[in-house]
């Protein structure tokens, strides 16, 4: 593999120019089985420095910027031959500088074989002075491994690219260990207001009832968040880019789809257990009837009531036909926010949700966790589903077991209505 890189050549002027070109061709250095590896590019290697210059004075450019210098260096396991490599950086310094002049020269007398690639800073042709950047210069290395690449060697992986997060400072930290940082209370509230909430709307309500105040502005660049007590931070202080305001943005129109697209099921869904079905043909709601499931695959939400399980299967898998990119994107799982587990938890069934919230601010240690470690009892459920202004969800009845004397005065009645002592027992007893 070769790498690419450019050096540093303080000195700017003609002499320093000289000298480098001096270095770089000298015979000790470039000779291989009787030969110099040593080749000029729009000039001739012995009399580079001459025509140089020339070029500069052509275009009163001899100030400045005179030359580059770069070097294009073998690993030492690398299989590949001195003449080899100078082919090689003379097609590079063809591709990467077509109109400037330039004098490569192949090194052999160390463990890597590398080139020196000298560049004039004035265009032979046009007389503009060559510029680089970082830009420039990840660019030359691609062009780099592609040359590399066509000659059957290996080229260097692209760099990973890692999330940044904002570290923690040592009092933050020591104030965590303590159980005593604010900052993380405010973490933890808005981890699960992100498992209560399907839009914007209730999670800011639902912040608020946490006592937290939310400055969320489509002009401002950032969410600020006040605590109970008047401390404010901003999203970016939250050391997770989860938390940033361009990606809670994106996760609420995720969850703003899987809410539209829940609606038009259920209209295909009344529409289907009407009289007559389900038309082949016709649109509900922008969308193709029986095209495709409304919900994600990998929400975790369950499939609209009425819905065949076997057909919504299929339905998932079909195209993504009026659905616009970010979706599916989000569909086949190469849309990540940060917050799908958040995601699945706010459209899963009401028990399912609040109990798994229950043990993950246990987890915590959150002070939420005792209000919410009775979530799967069916009365607690219902409390919440009217504190939170929504229809009870459908679970188990809820039901008073009658006392003895109230089935004591039913059995009387029955057995004076005709119904036998010995019926009534077996019947007594089956329940």
């Amino acid at each position: 593999m070769a790498t690419f890189t450019a050096t540093k050549n303080a000195t700017q002027s003609g002499g320093a120019m000289c000298g480098v070109l001096r270095y770089v061709q000298r015979r000790d250095k470039t000779l291989w089985e009787g030969r110099q590896l040593v080749t000029g590019w729009n000039c001739v290697a012995q009399s580079a420095y001459d025509e140089m210059m020339t070029t500069k004075r052509r275009h009163s450019k001899t100030d400045g910027r005179m030359f580059y210098q770069f070097v294009q260096s073998f690993h030492p396991e690398e299989t590949v031959a001195p003449e080899e490599v100078h082919a090689i950086g003379l097609e590079l310094a063809q591709r990467l500088f077509p109109d400037f002049e330039v004098v490569v020269a192949t090194h052999t007398d160390t463990d890597h074989l590398h080139s020196h690639l000298i560049v004039n800073s004035v265009s032979l042709t046009t007389g503009r002075k060559l510029h680089q950047n970082a830009a420039d210069l990840q660019r030359q290395r691609r062009i780099s491994d592609e040359i590399c690449a066509a000659h059957g060697l290996t080229v260097l992986e692209p760099p990973k690219k890692y999330a940044q997060e904002k570290k923690m400072r040592p009092g933050e930290y020591r104030a965590a260990v303590r159980g005593e940082s604010w900052k993380f209370r405010l973490i933890n509230a808005i981890d699960l207001c992100m498992r209560r909430a399907k839009t914007r709307a209730e999670f800011l309500w639902a912040m608020e009832r946490q006592g937290y105040r939310v400055r969320w502005e489509d002009a401002r660049k950032y969410i600020t968040y006040t605590t109970p007590k008047g401390k404010k931070c901003r999203d970016d202080r939250l050391h997770e880019d989860k938390y940033r305001k361009e990606v809670i943005e994106r996760e609420f129109r995720i969850r703003e789809q899987i809410i539209q697209r829940g609606v038009e099921a259920e209209e295909l869904a009344c529409r289907a257990a009407a009289p007559g079905g389900l038309p082949h043909t016709g649109t509900v709601g922008g969308i193709t009837e029986q095209a495709q499931h409304p919900v994600p695959c990998d929400s975790g939400a369950e499939p609209p009531a009425g819905t065949n399980p076997v057909n919504a299967d299929h339905l998932c898998h079909e195209g993504t036909g009026g659905r616009d990119d970010e979706t599916a994107l989000q569909d086949t799982g190469e849309y990540r926010t940060g917050w799908e587990e958040e995601r699945a938890a706010a459209f899963a069934p009401a028990q399912d949700t609040l109990a798994g919230v229950a043990h993950s601010h246990t987890q915590r240690g959150s002070p939420h966790a005792d209000a919410l470690s009775g979530a799967g009892d069916p009365l607690i459920r219902l409390g919440y589903s009217l504190e939170r202004g929504q229809a009870p969800t459908p679970t188990a009845p809820v039901t008073a077991h009658s006392d003895r004397k109230t089935l004591a005065k039913e059995r009387a009645k029955k057995i004076a209505q005709g119904h036998k002592p010995d019926d009534h027992e077996t019947q007594k007893q089956s329940m």
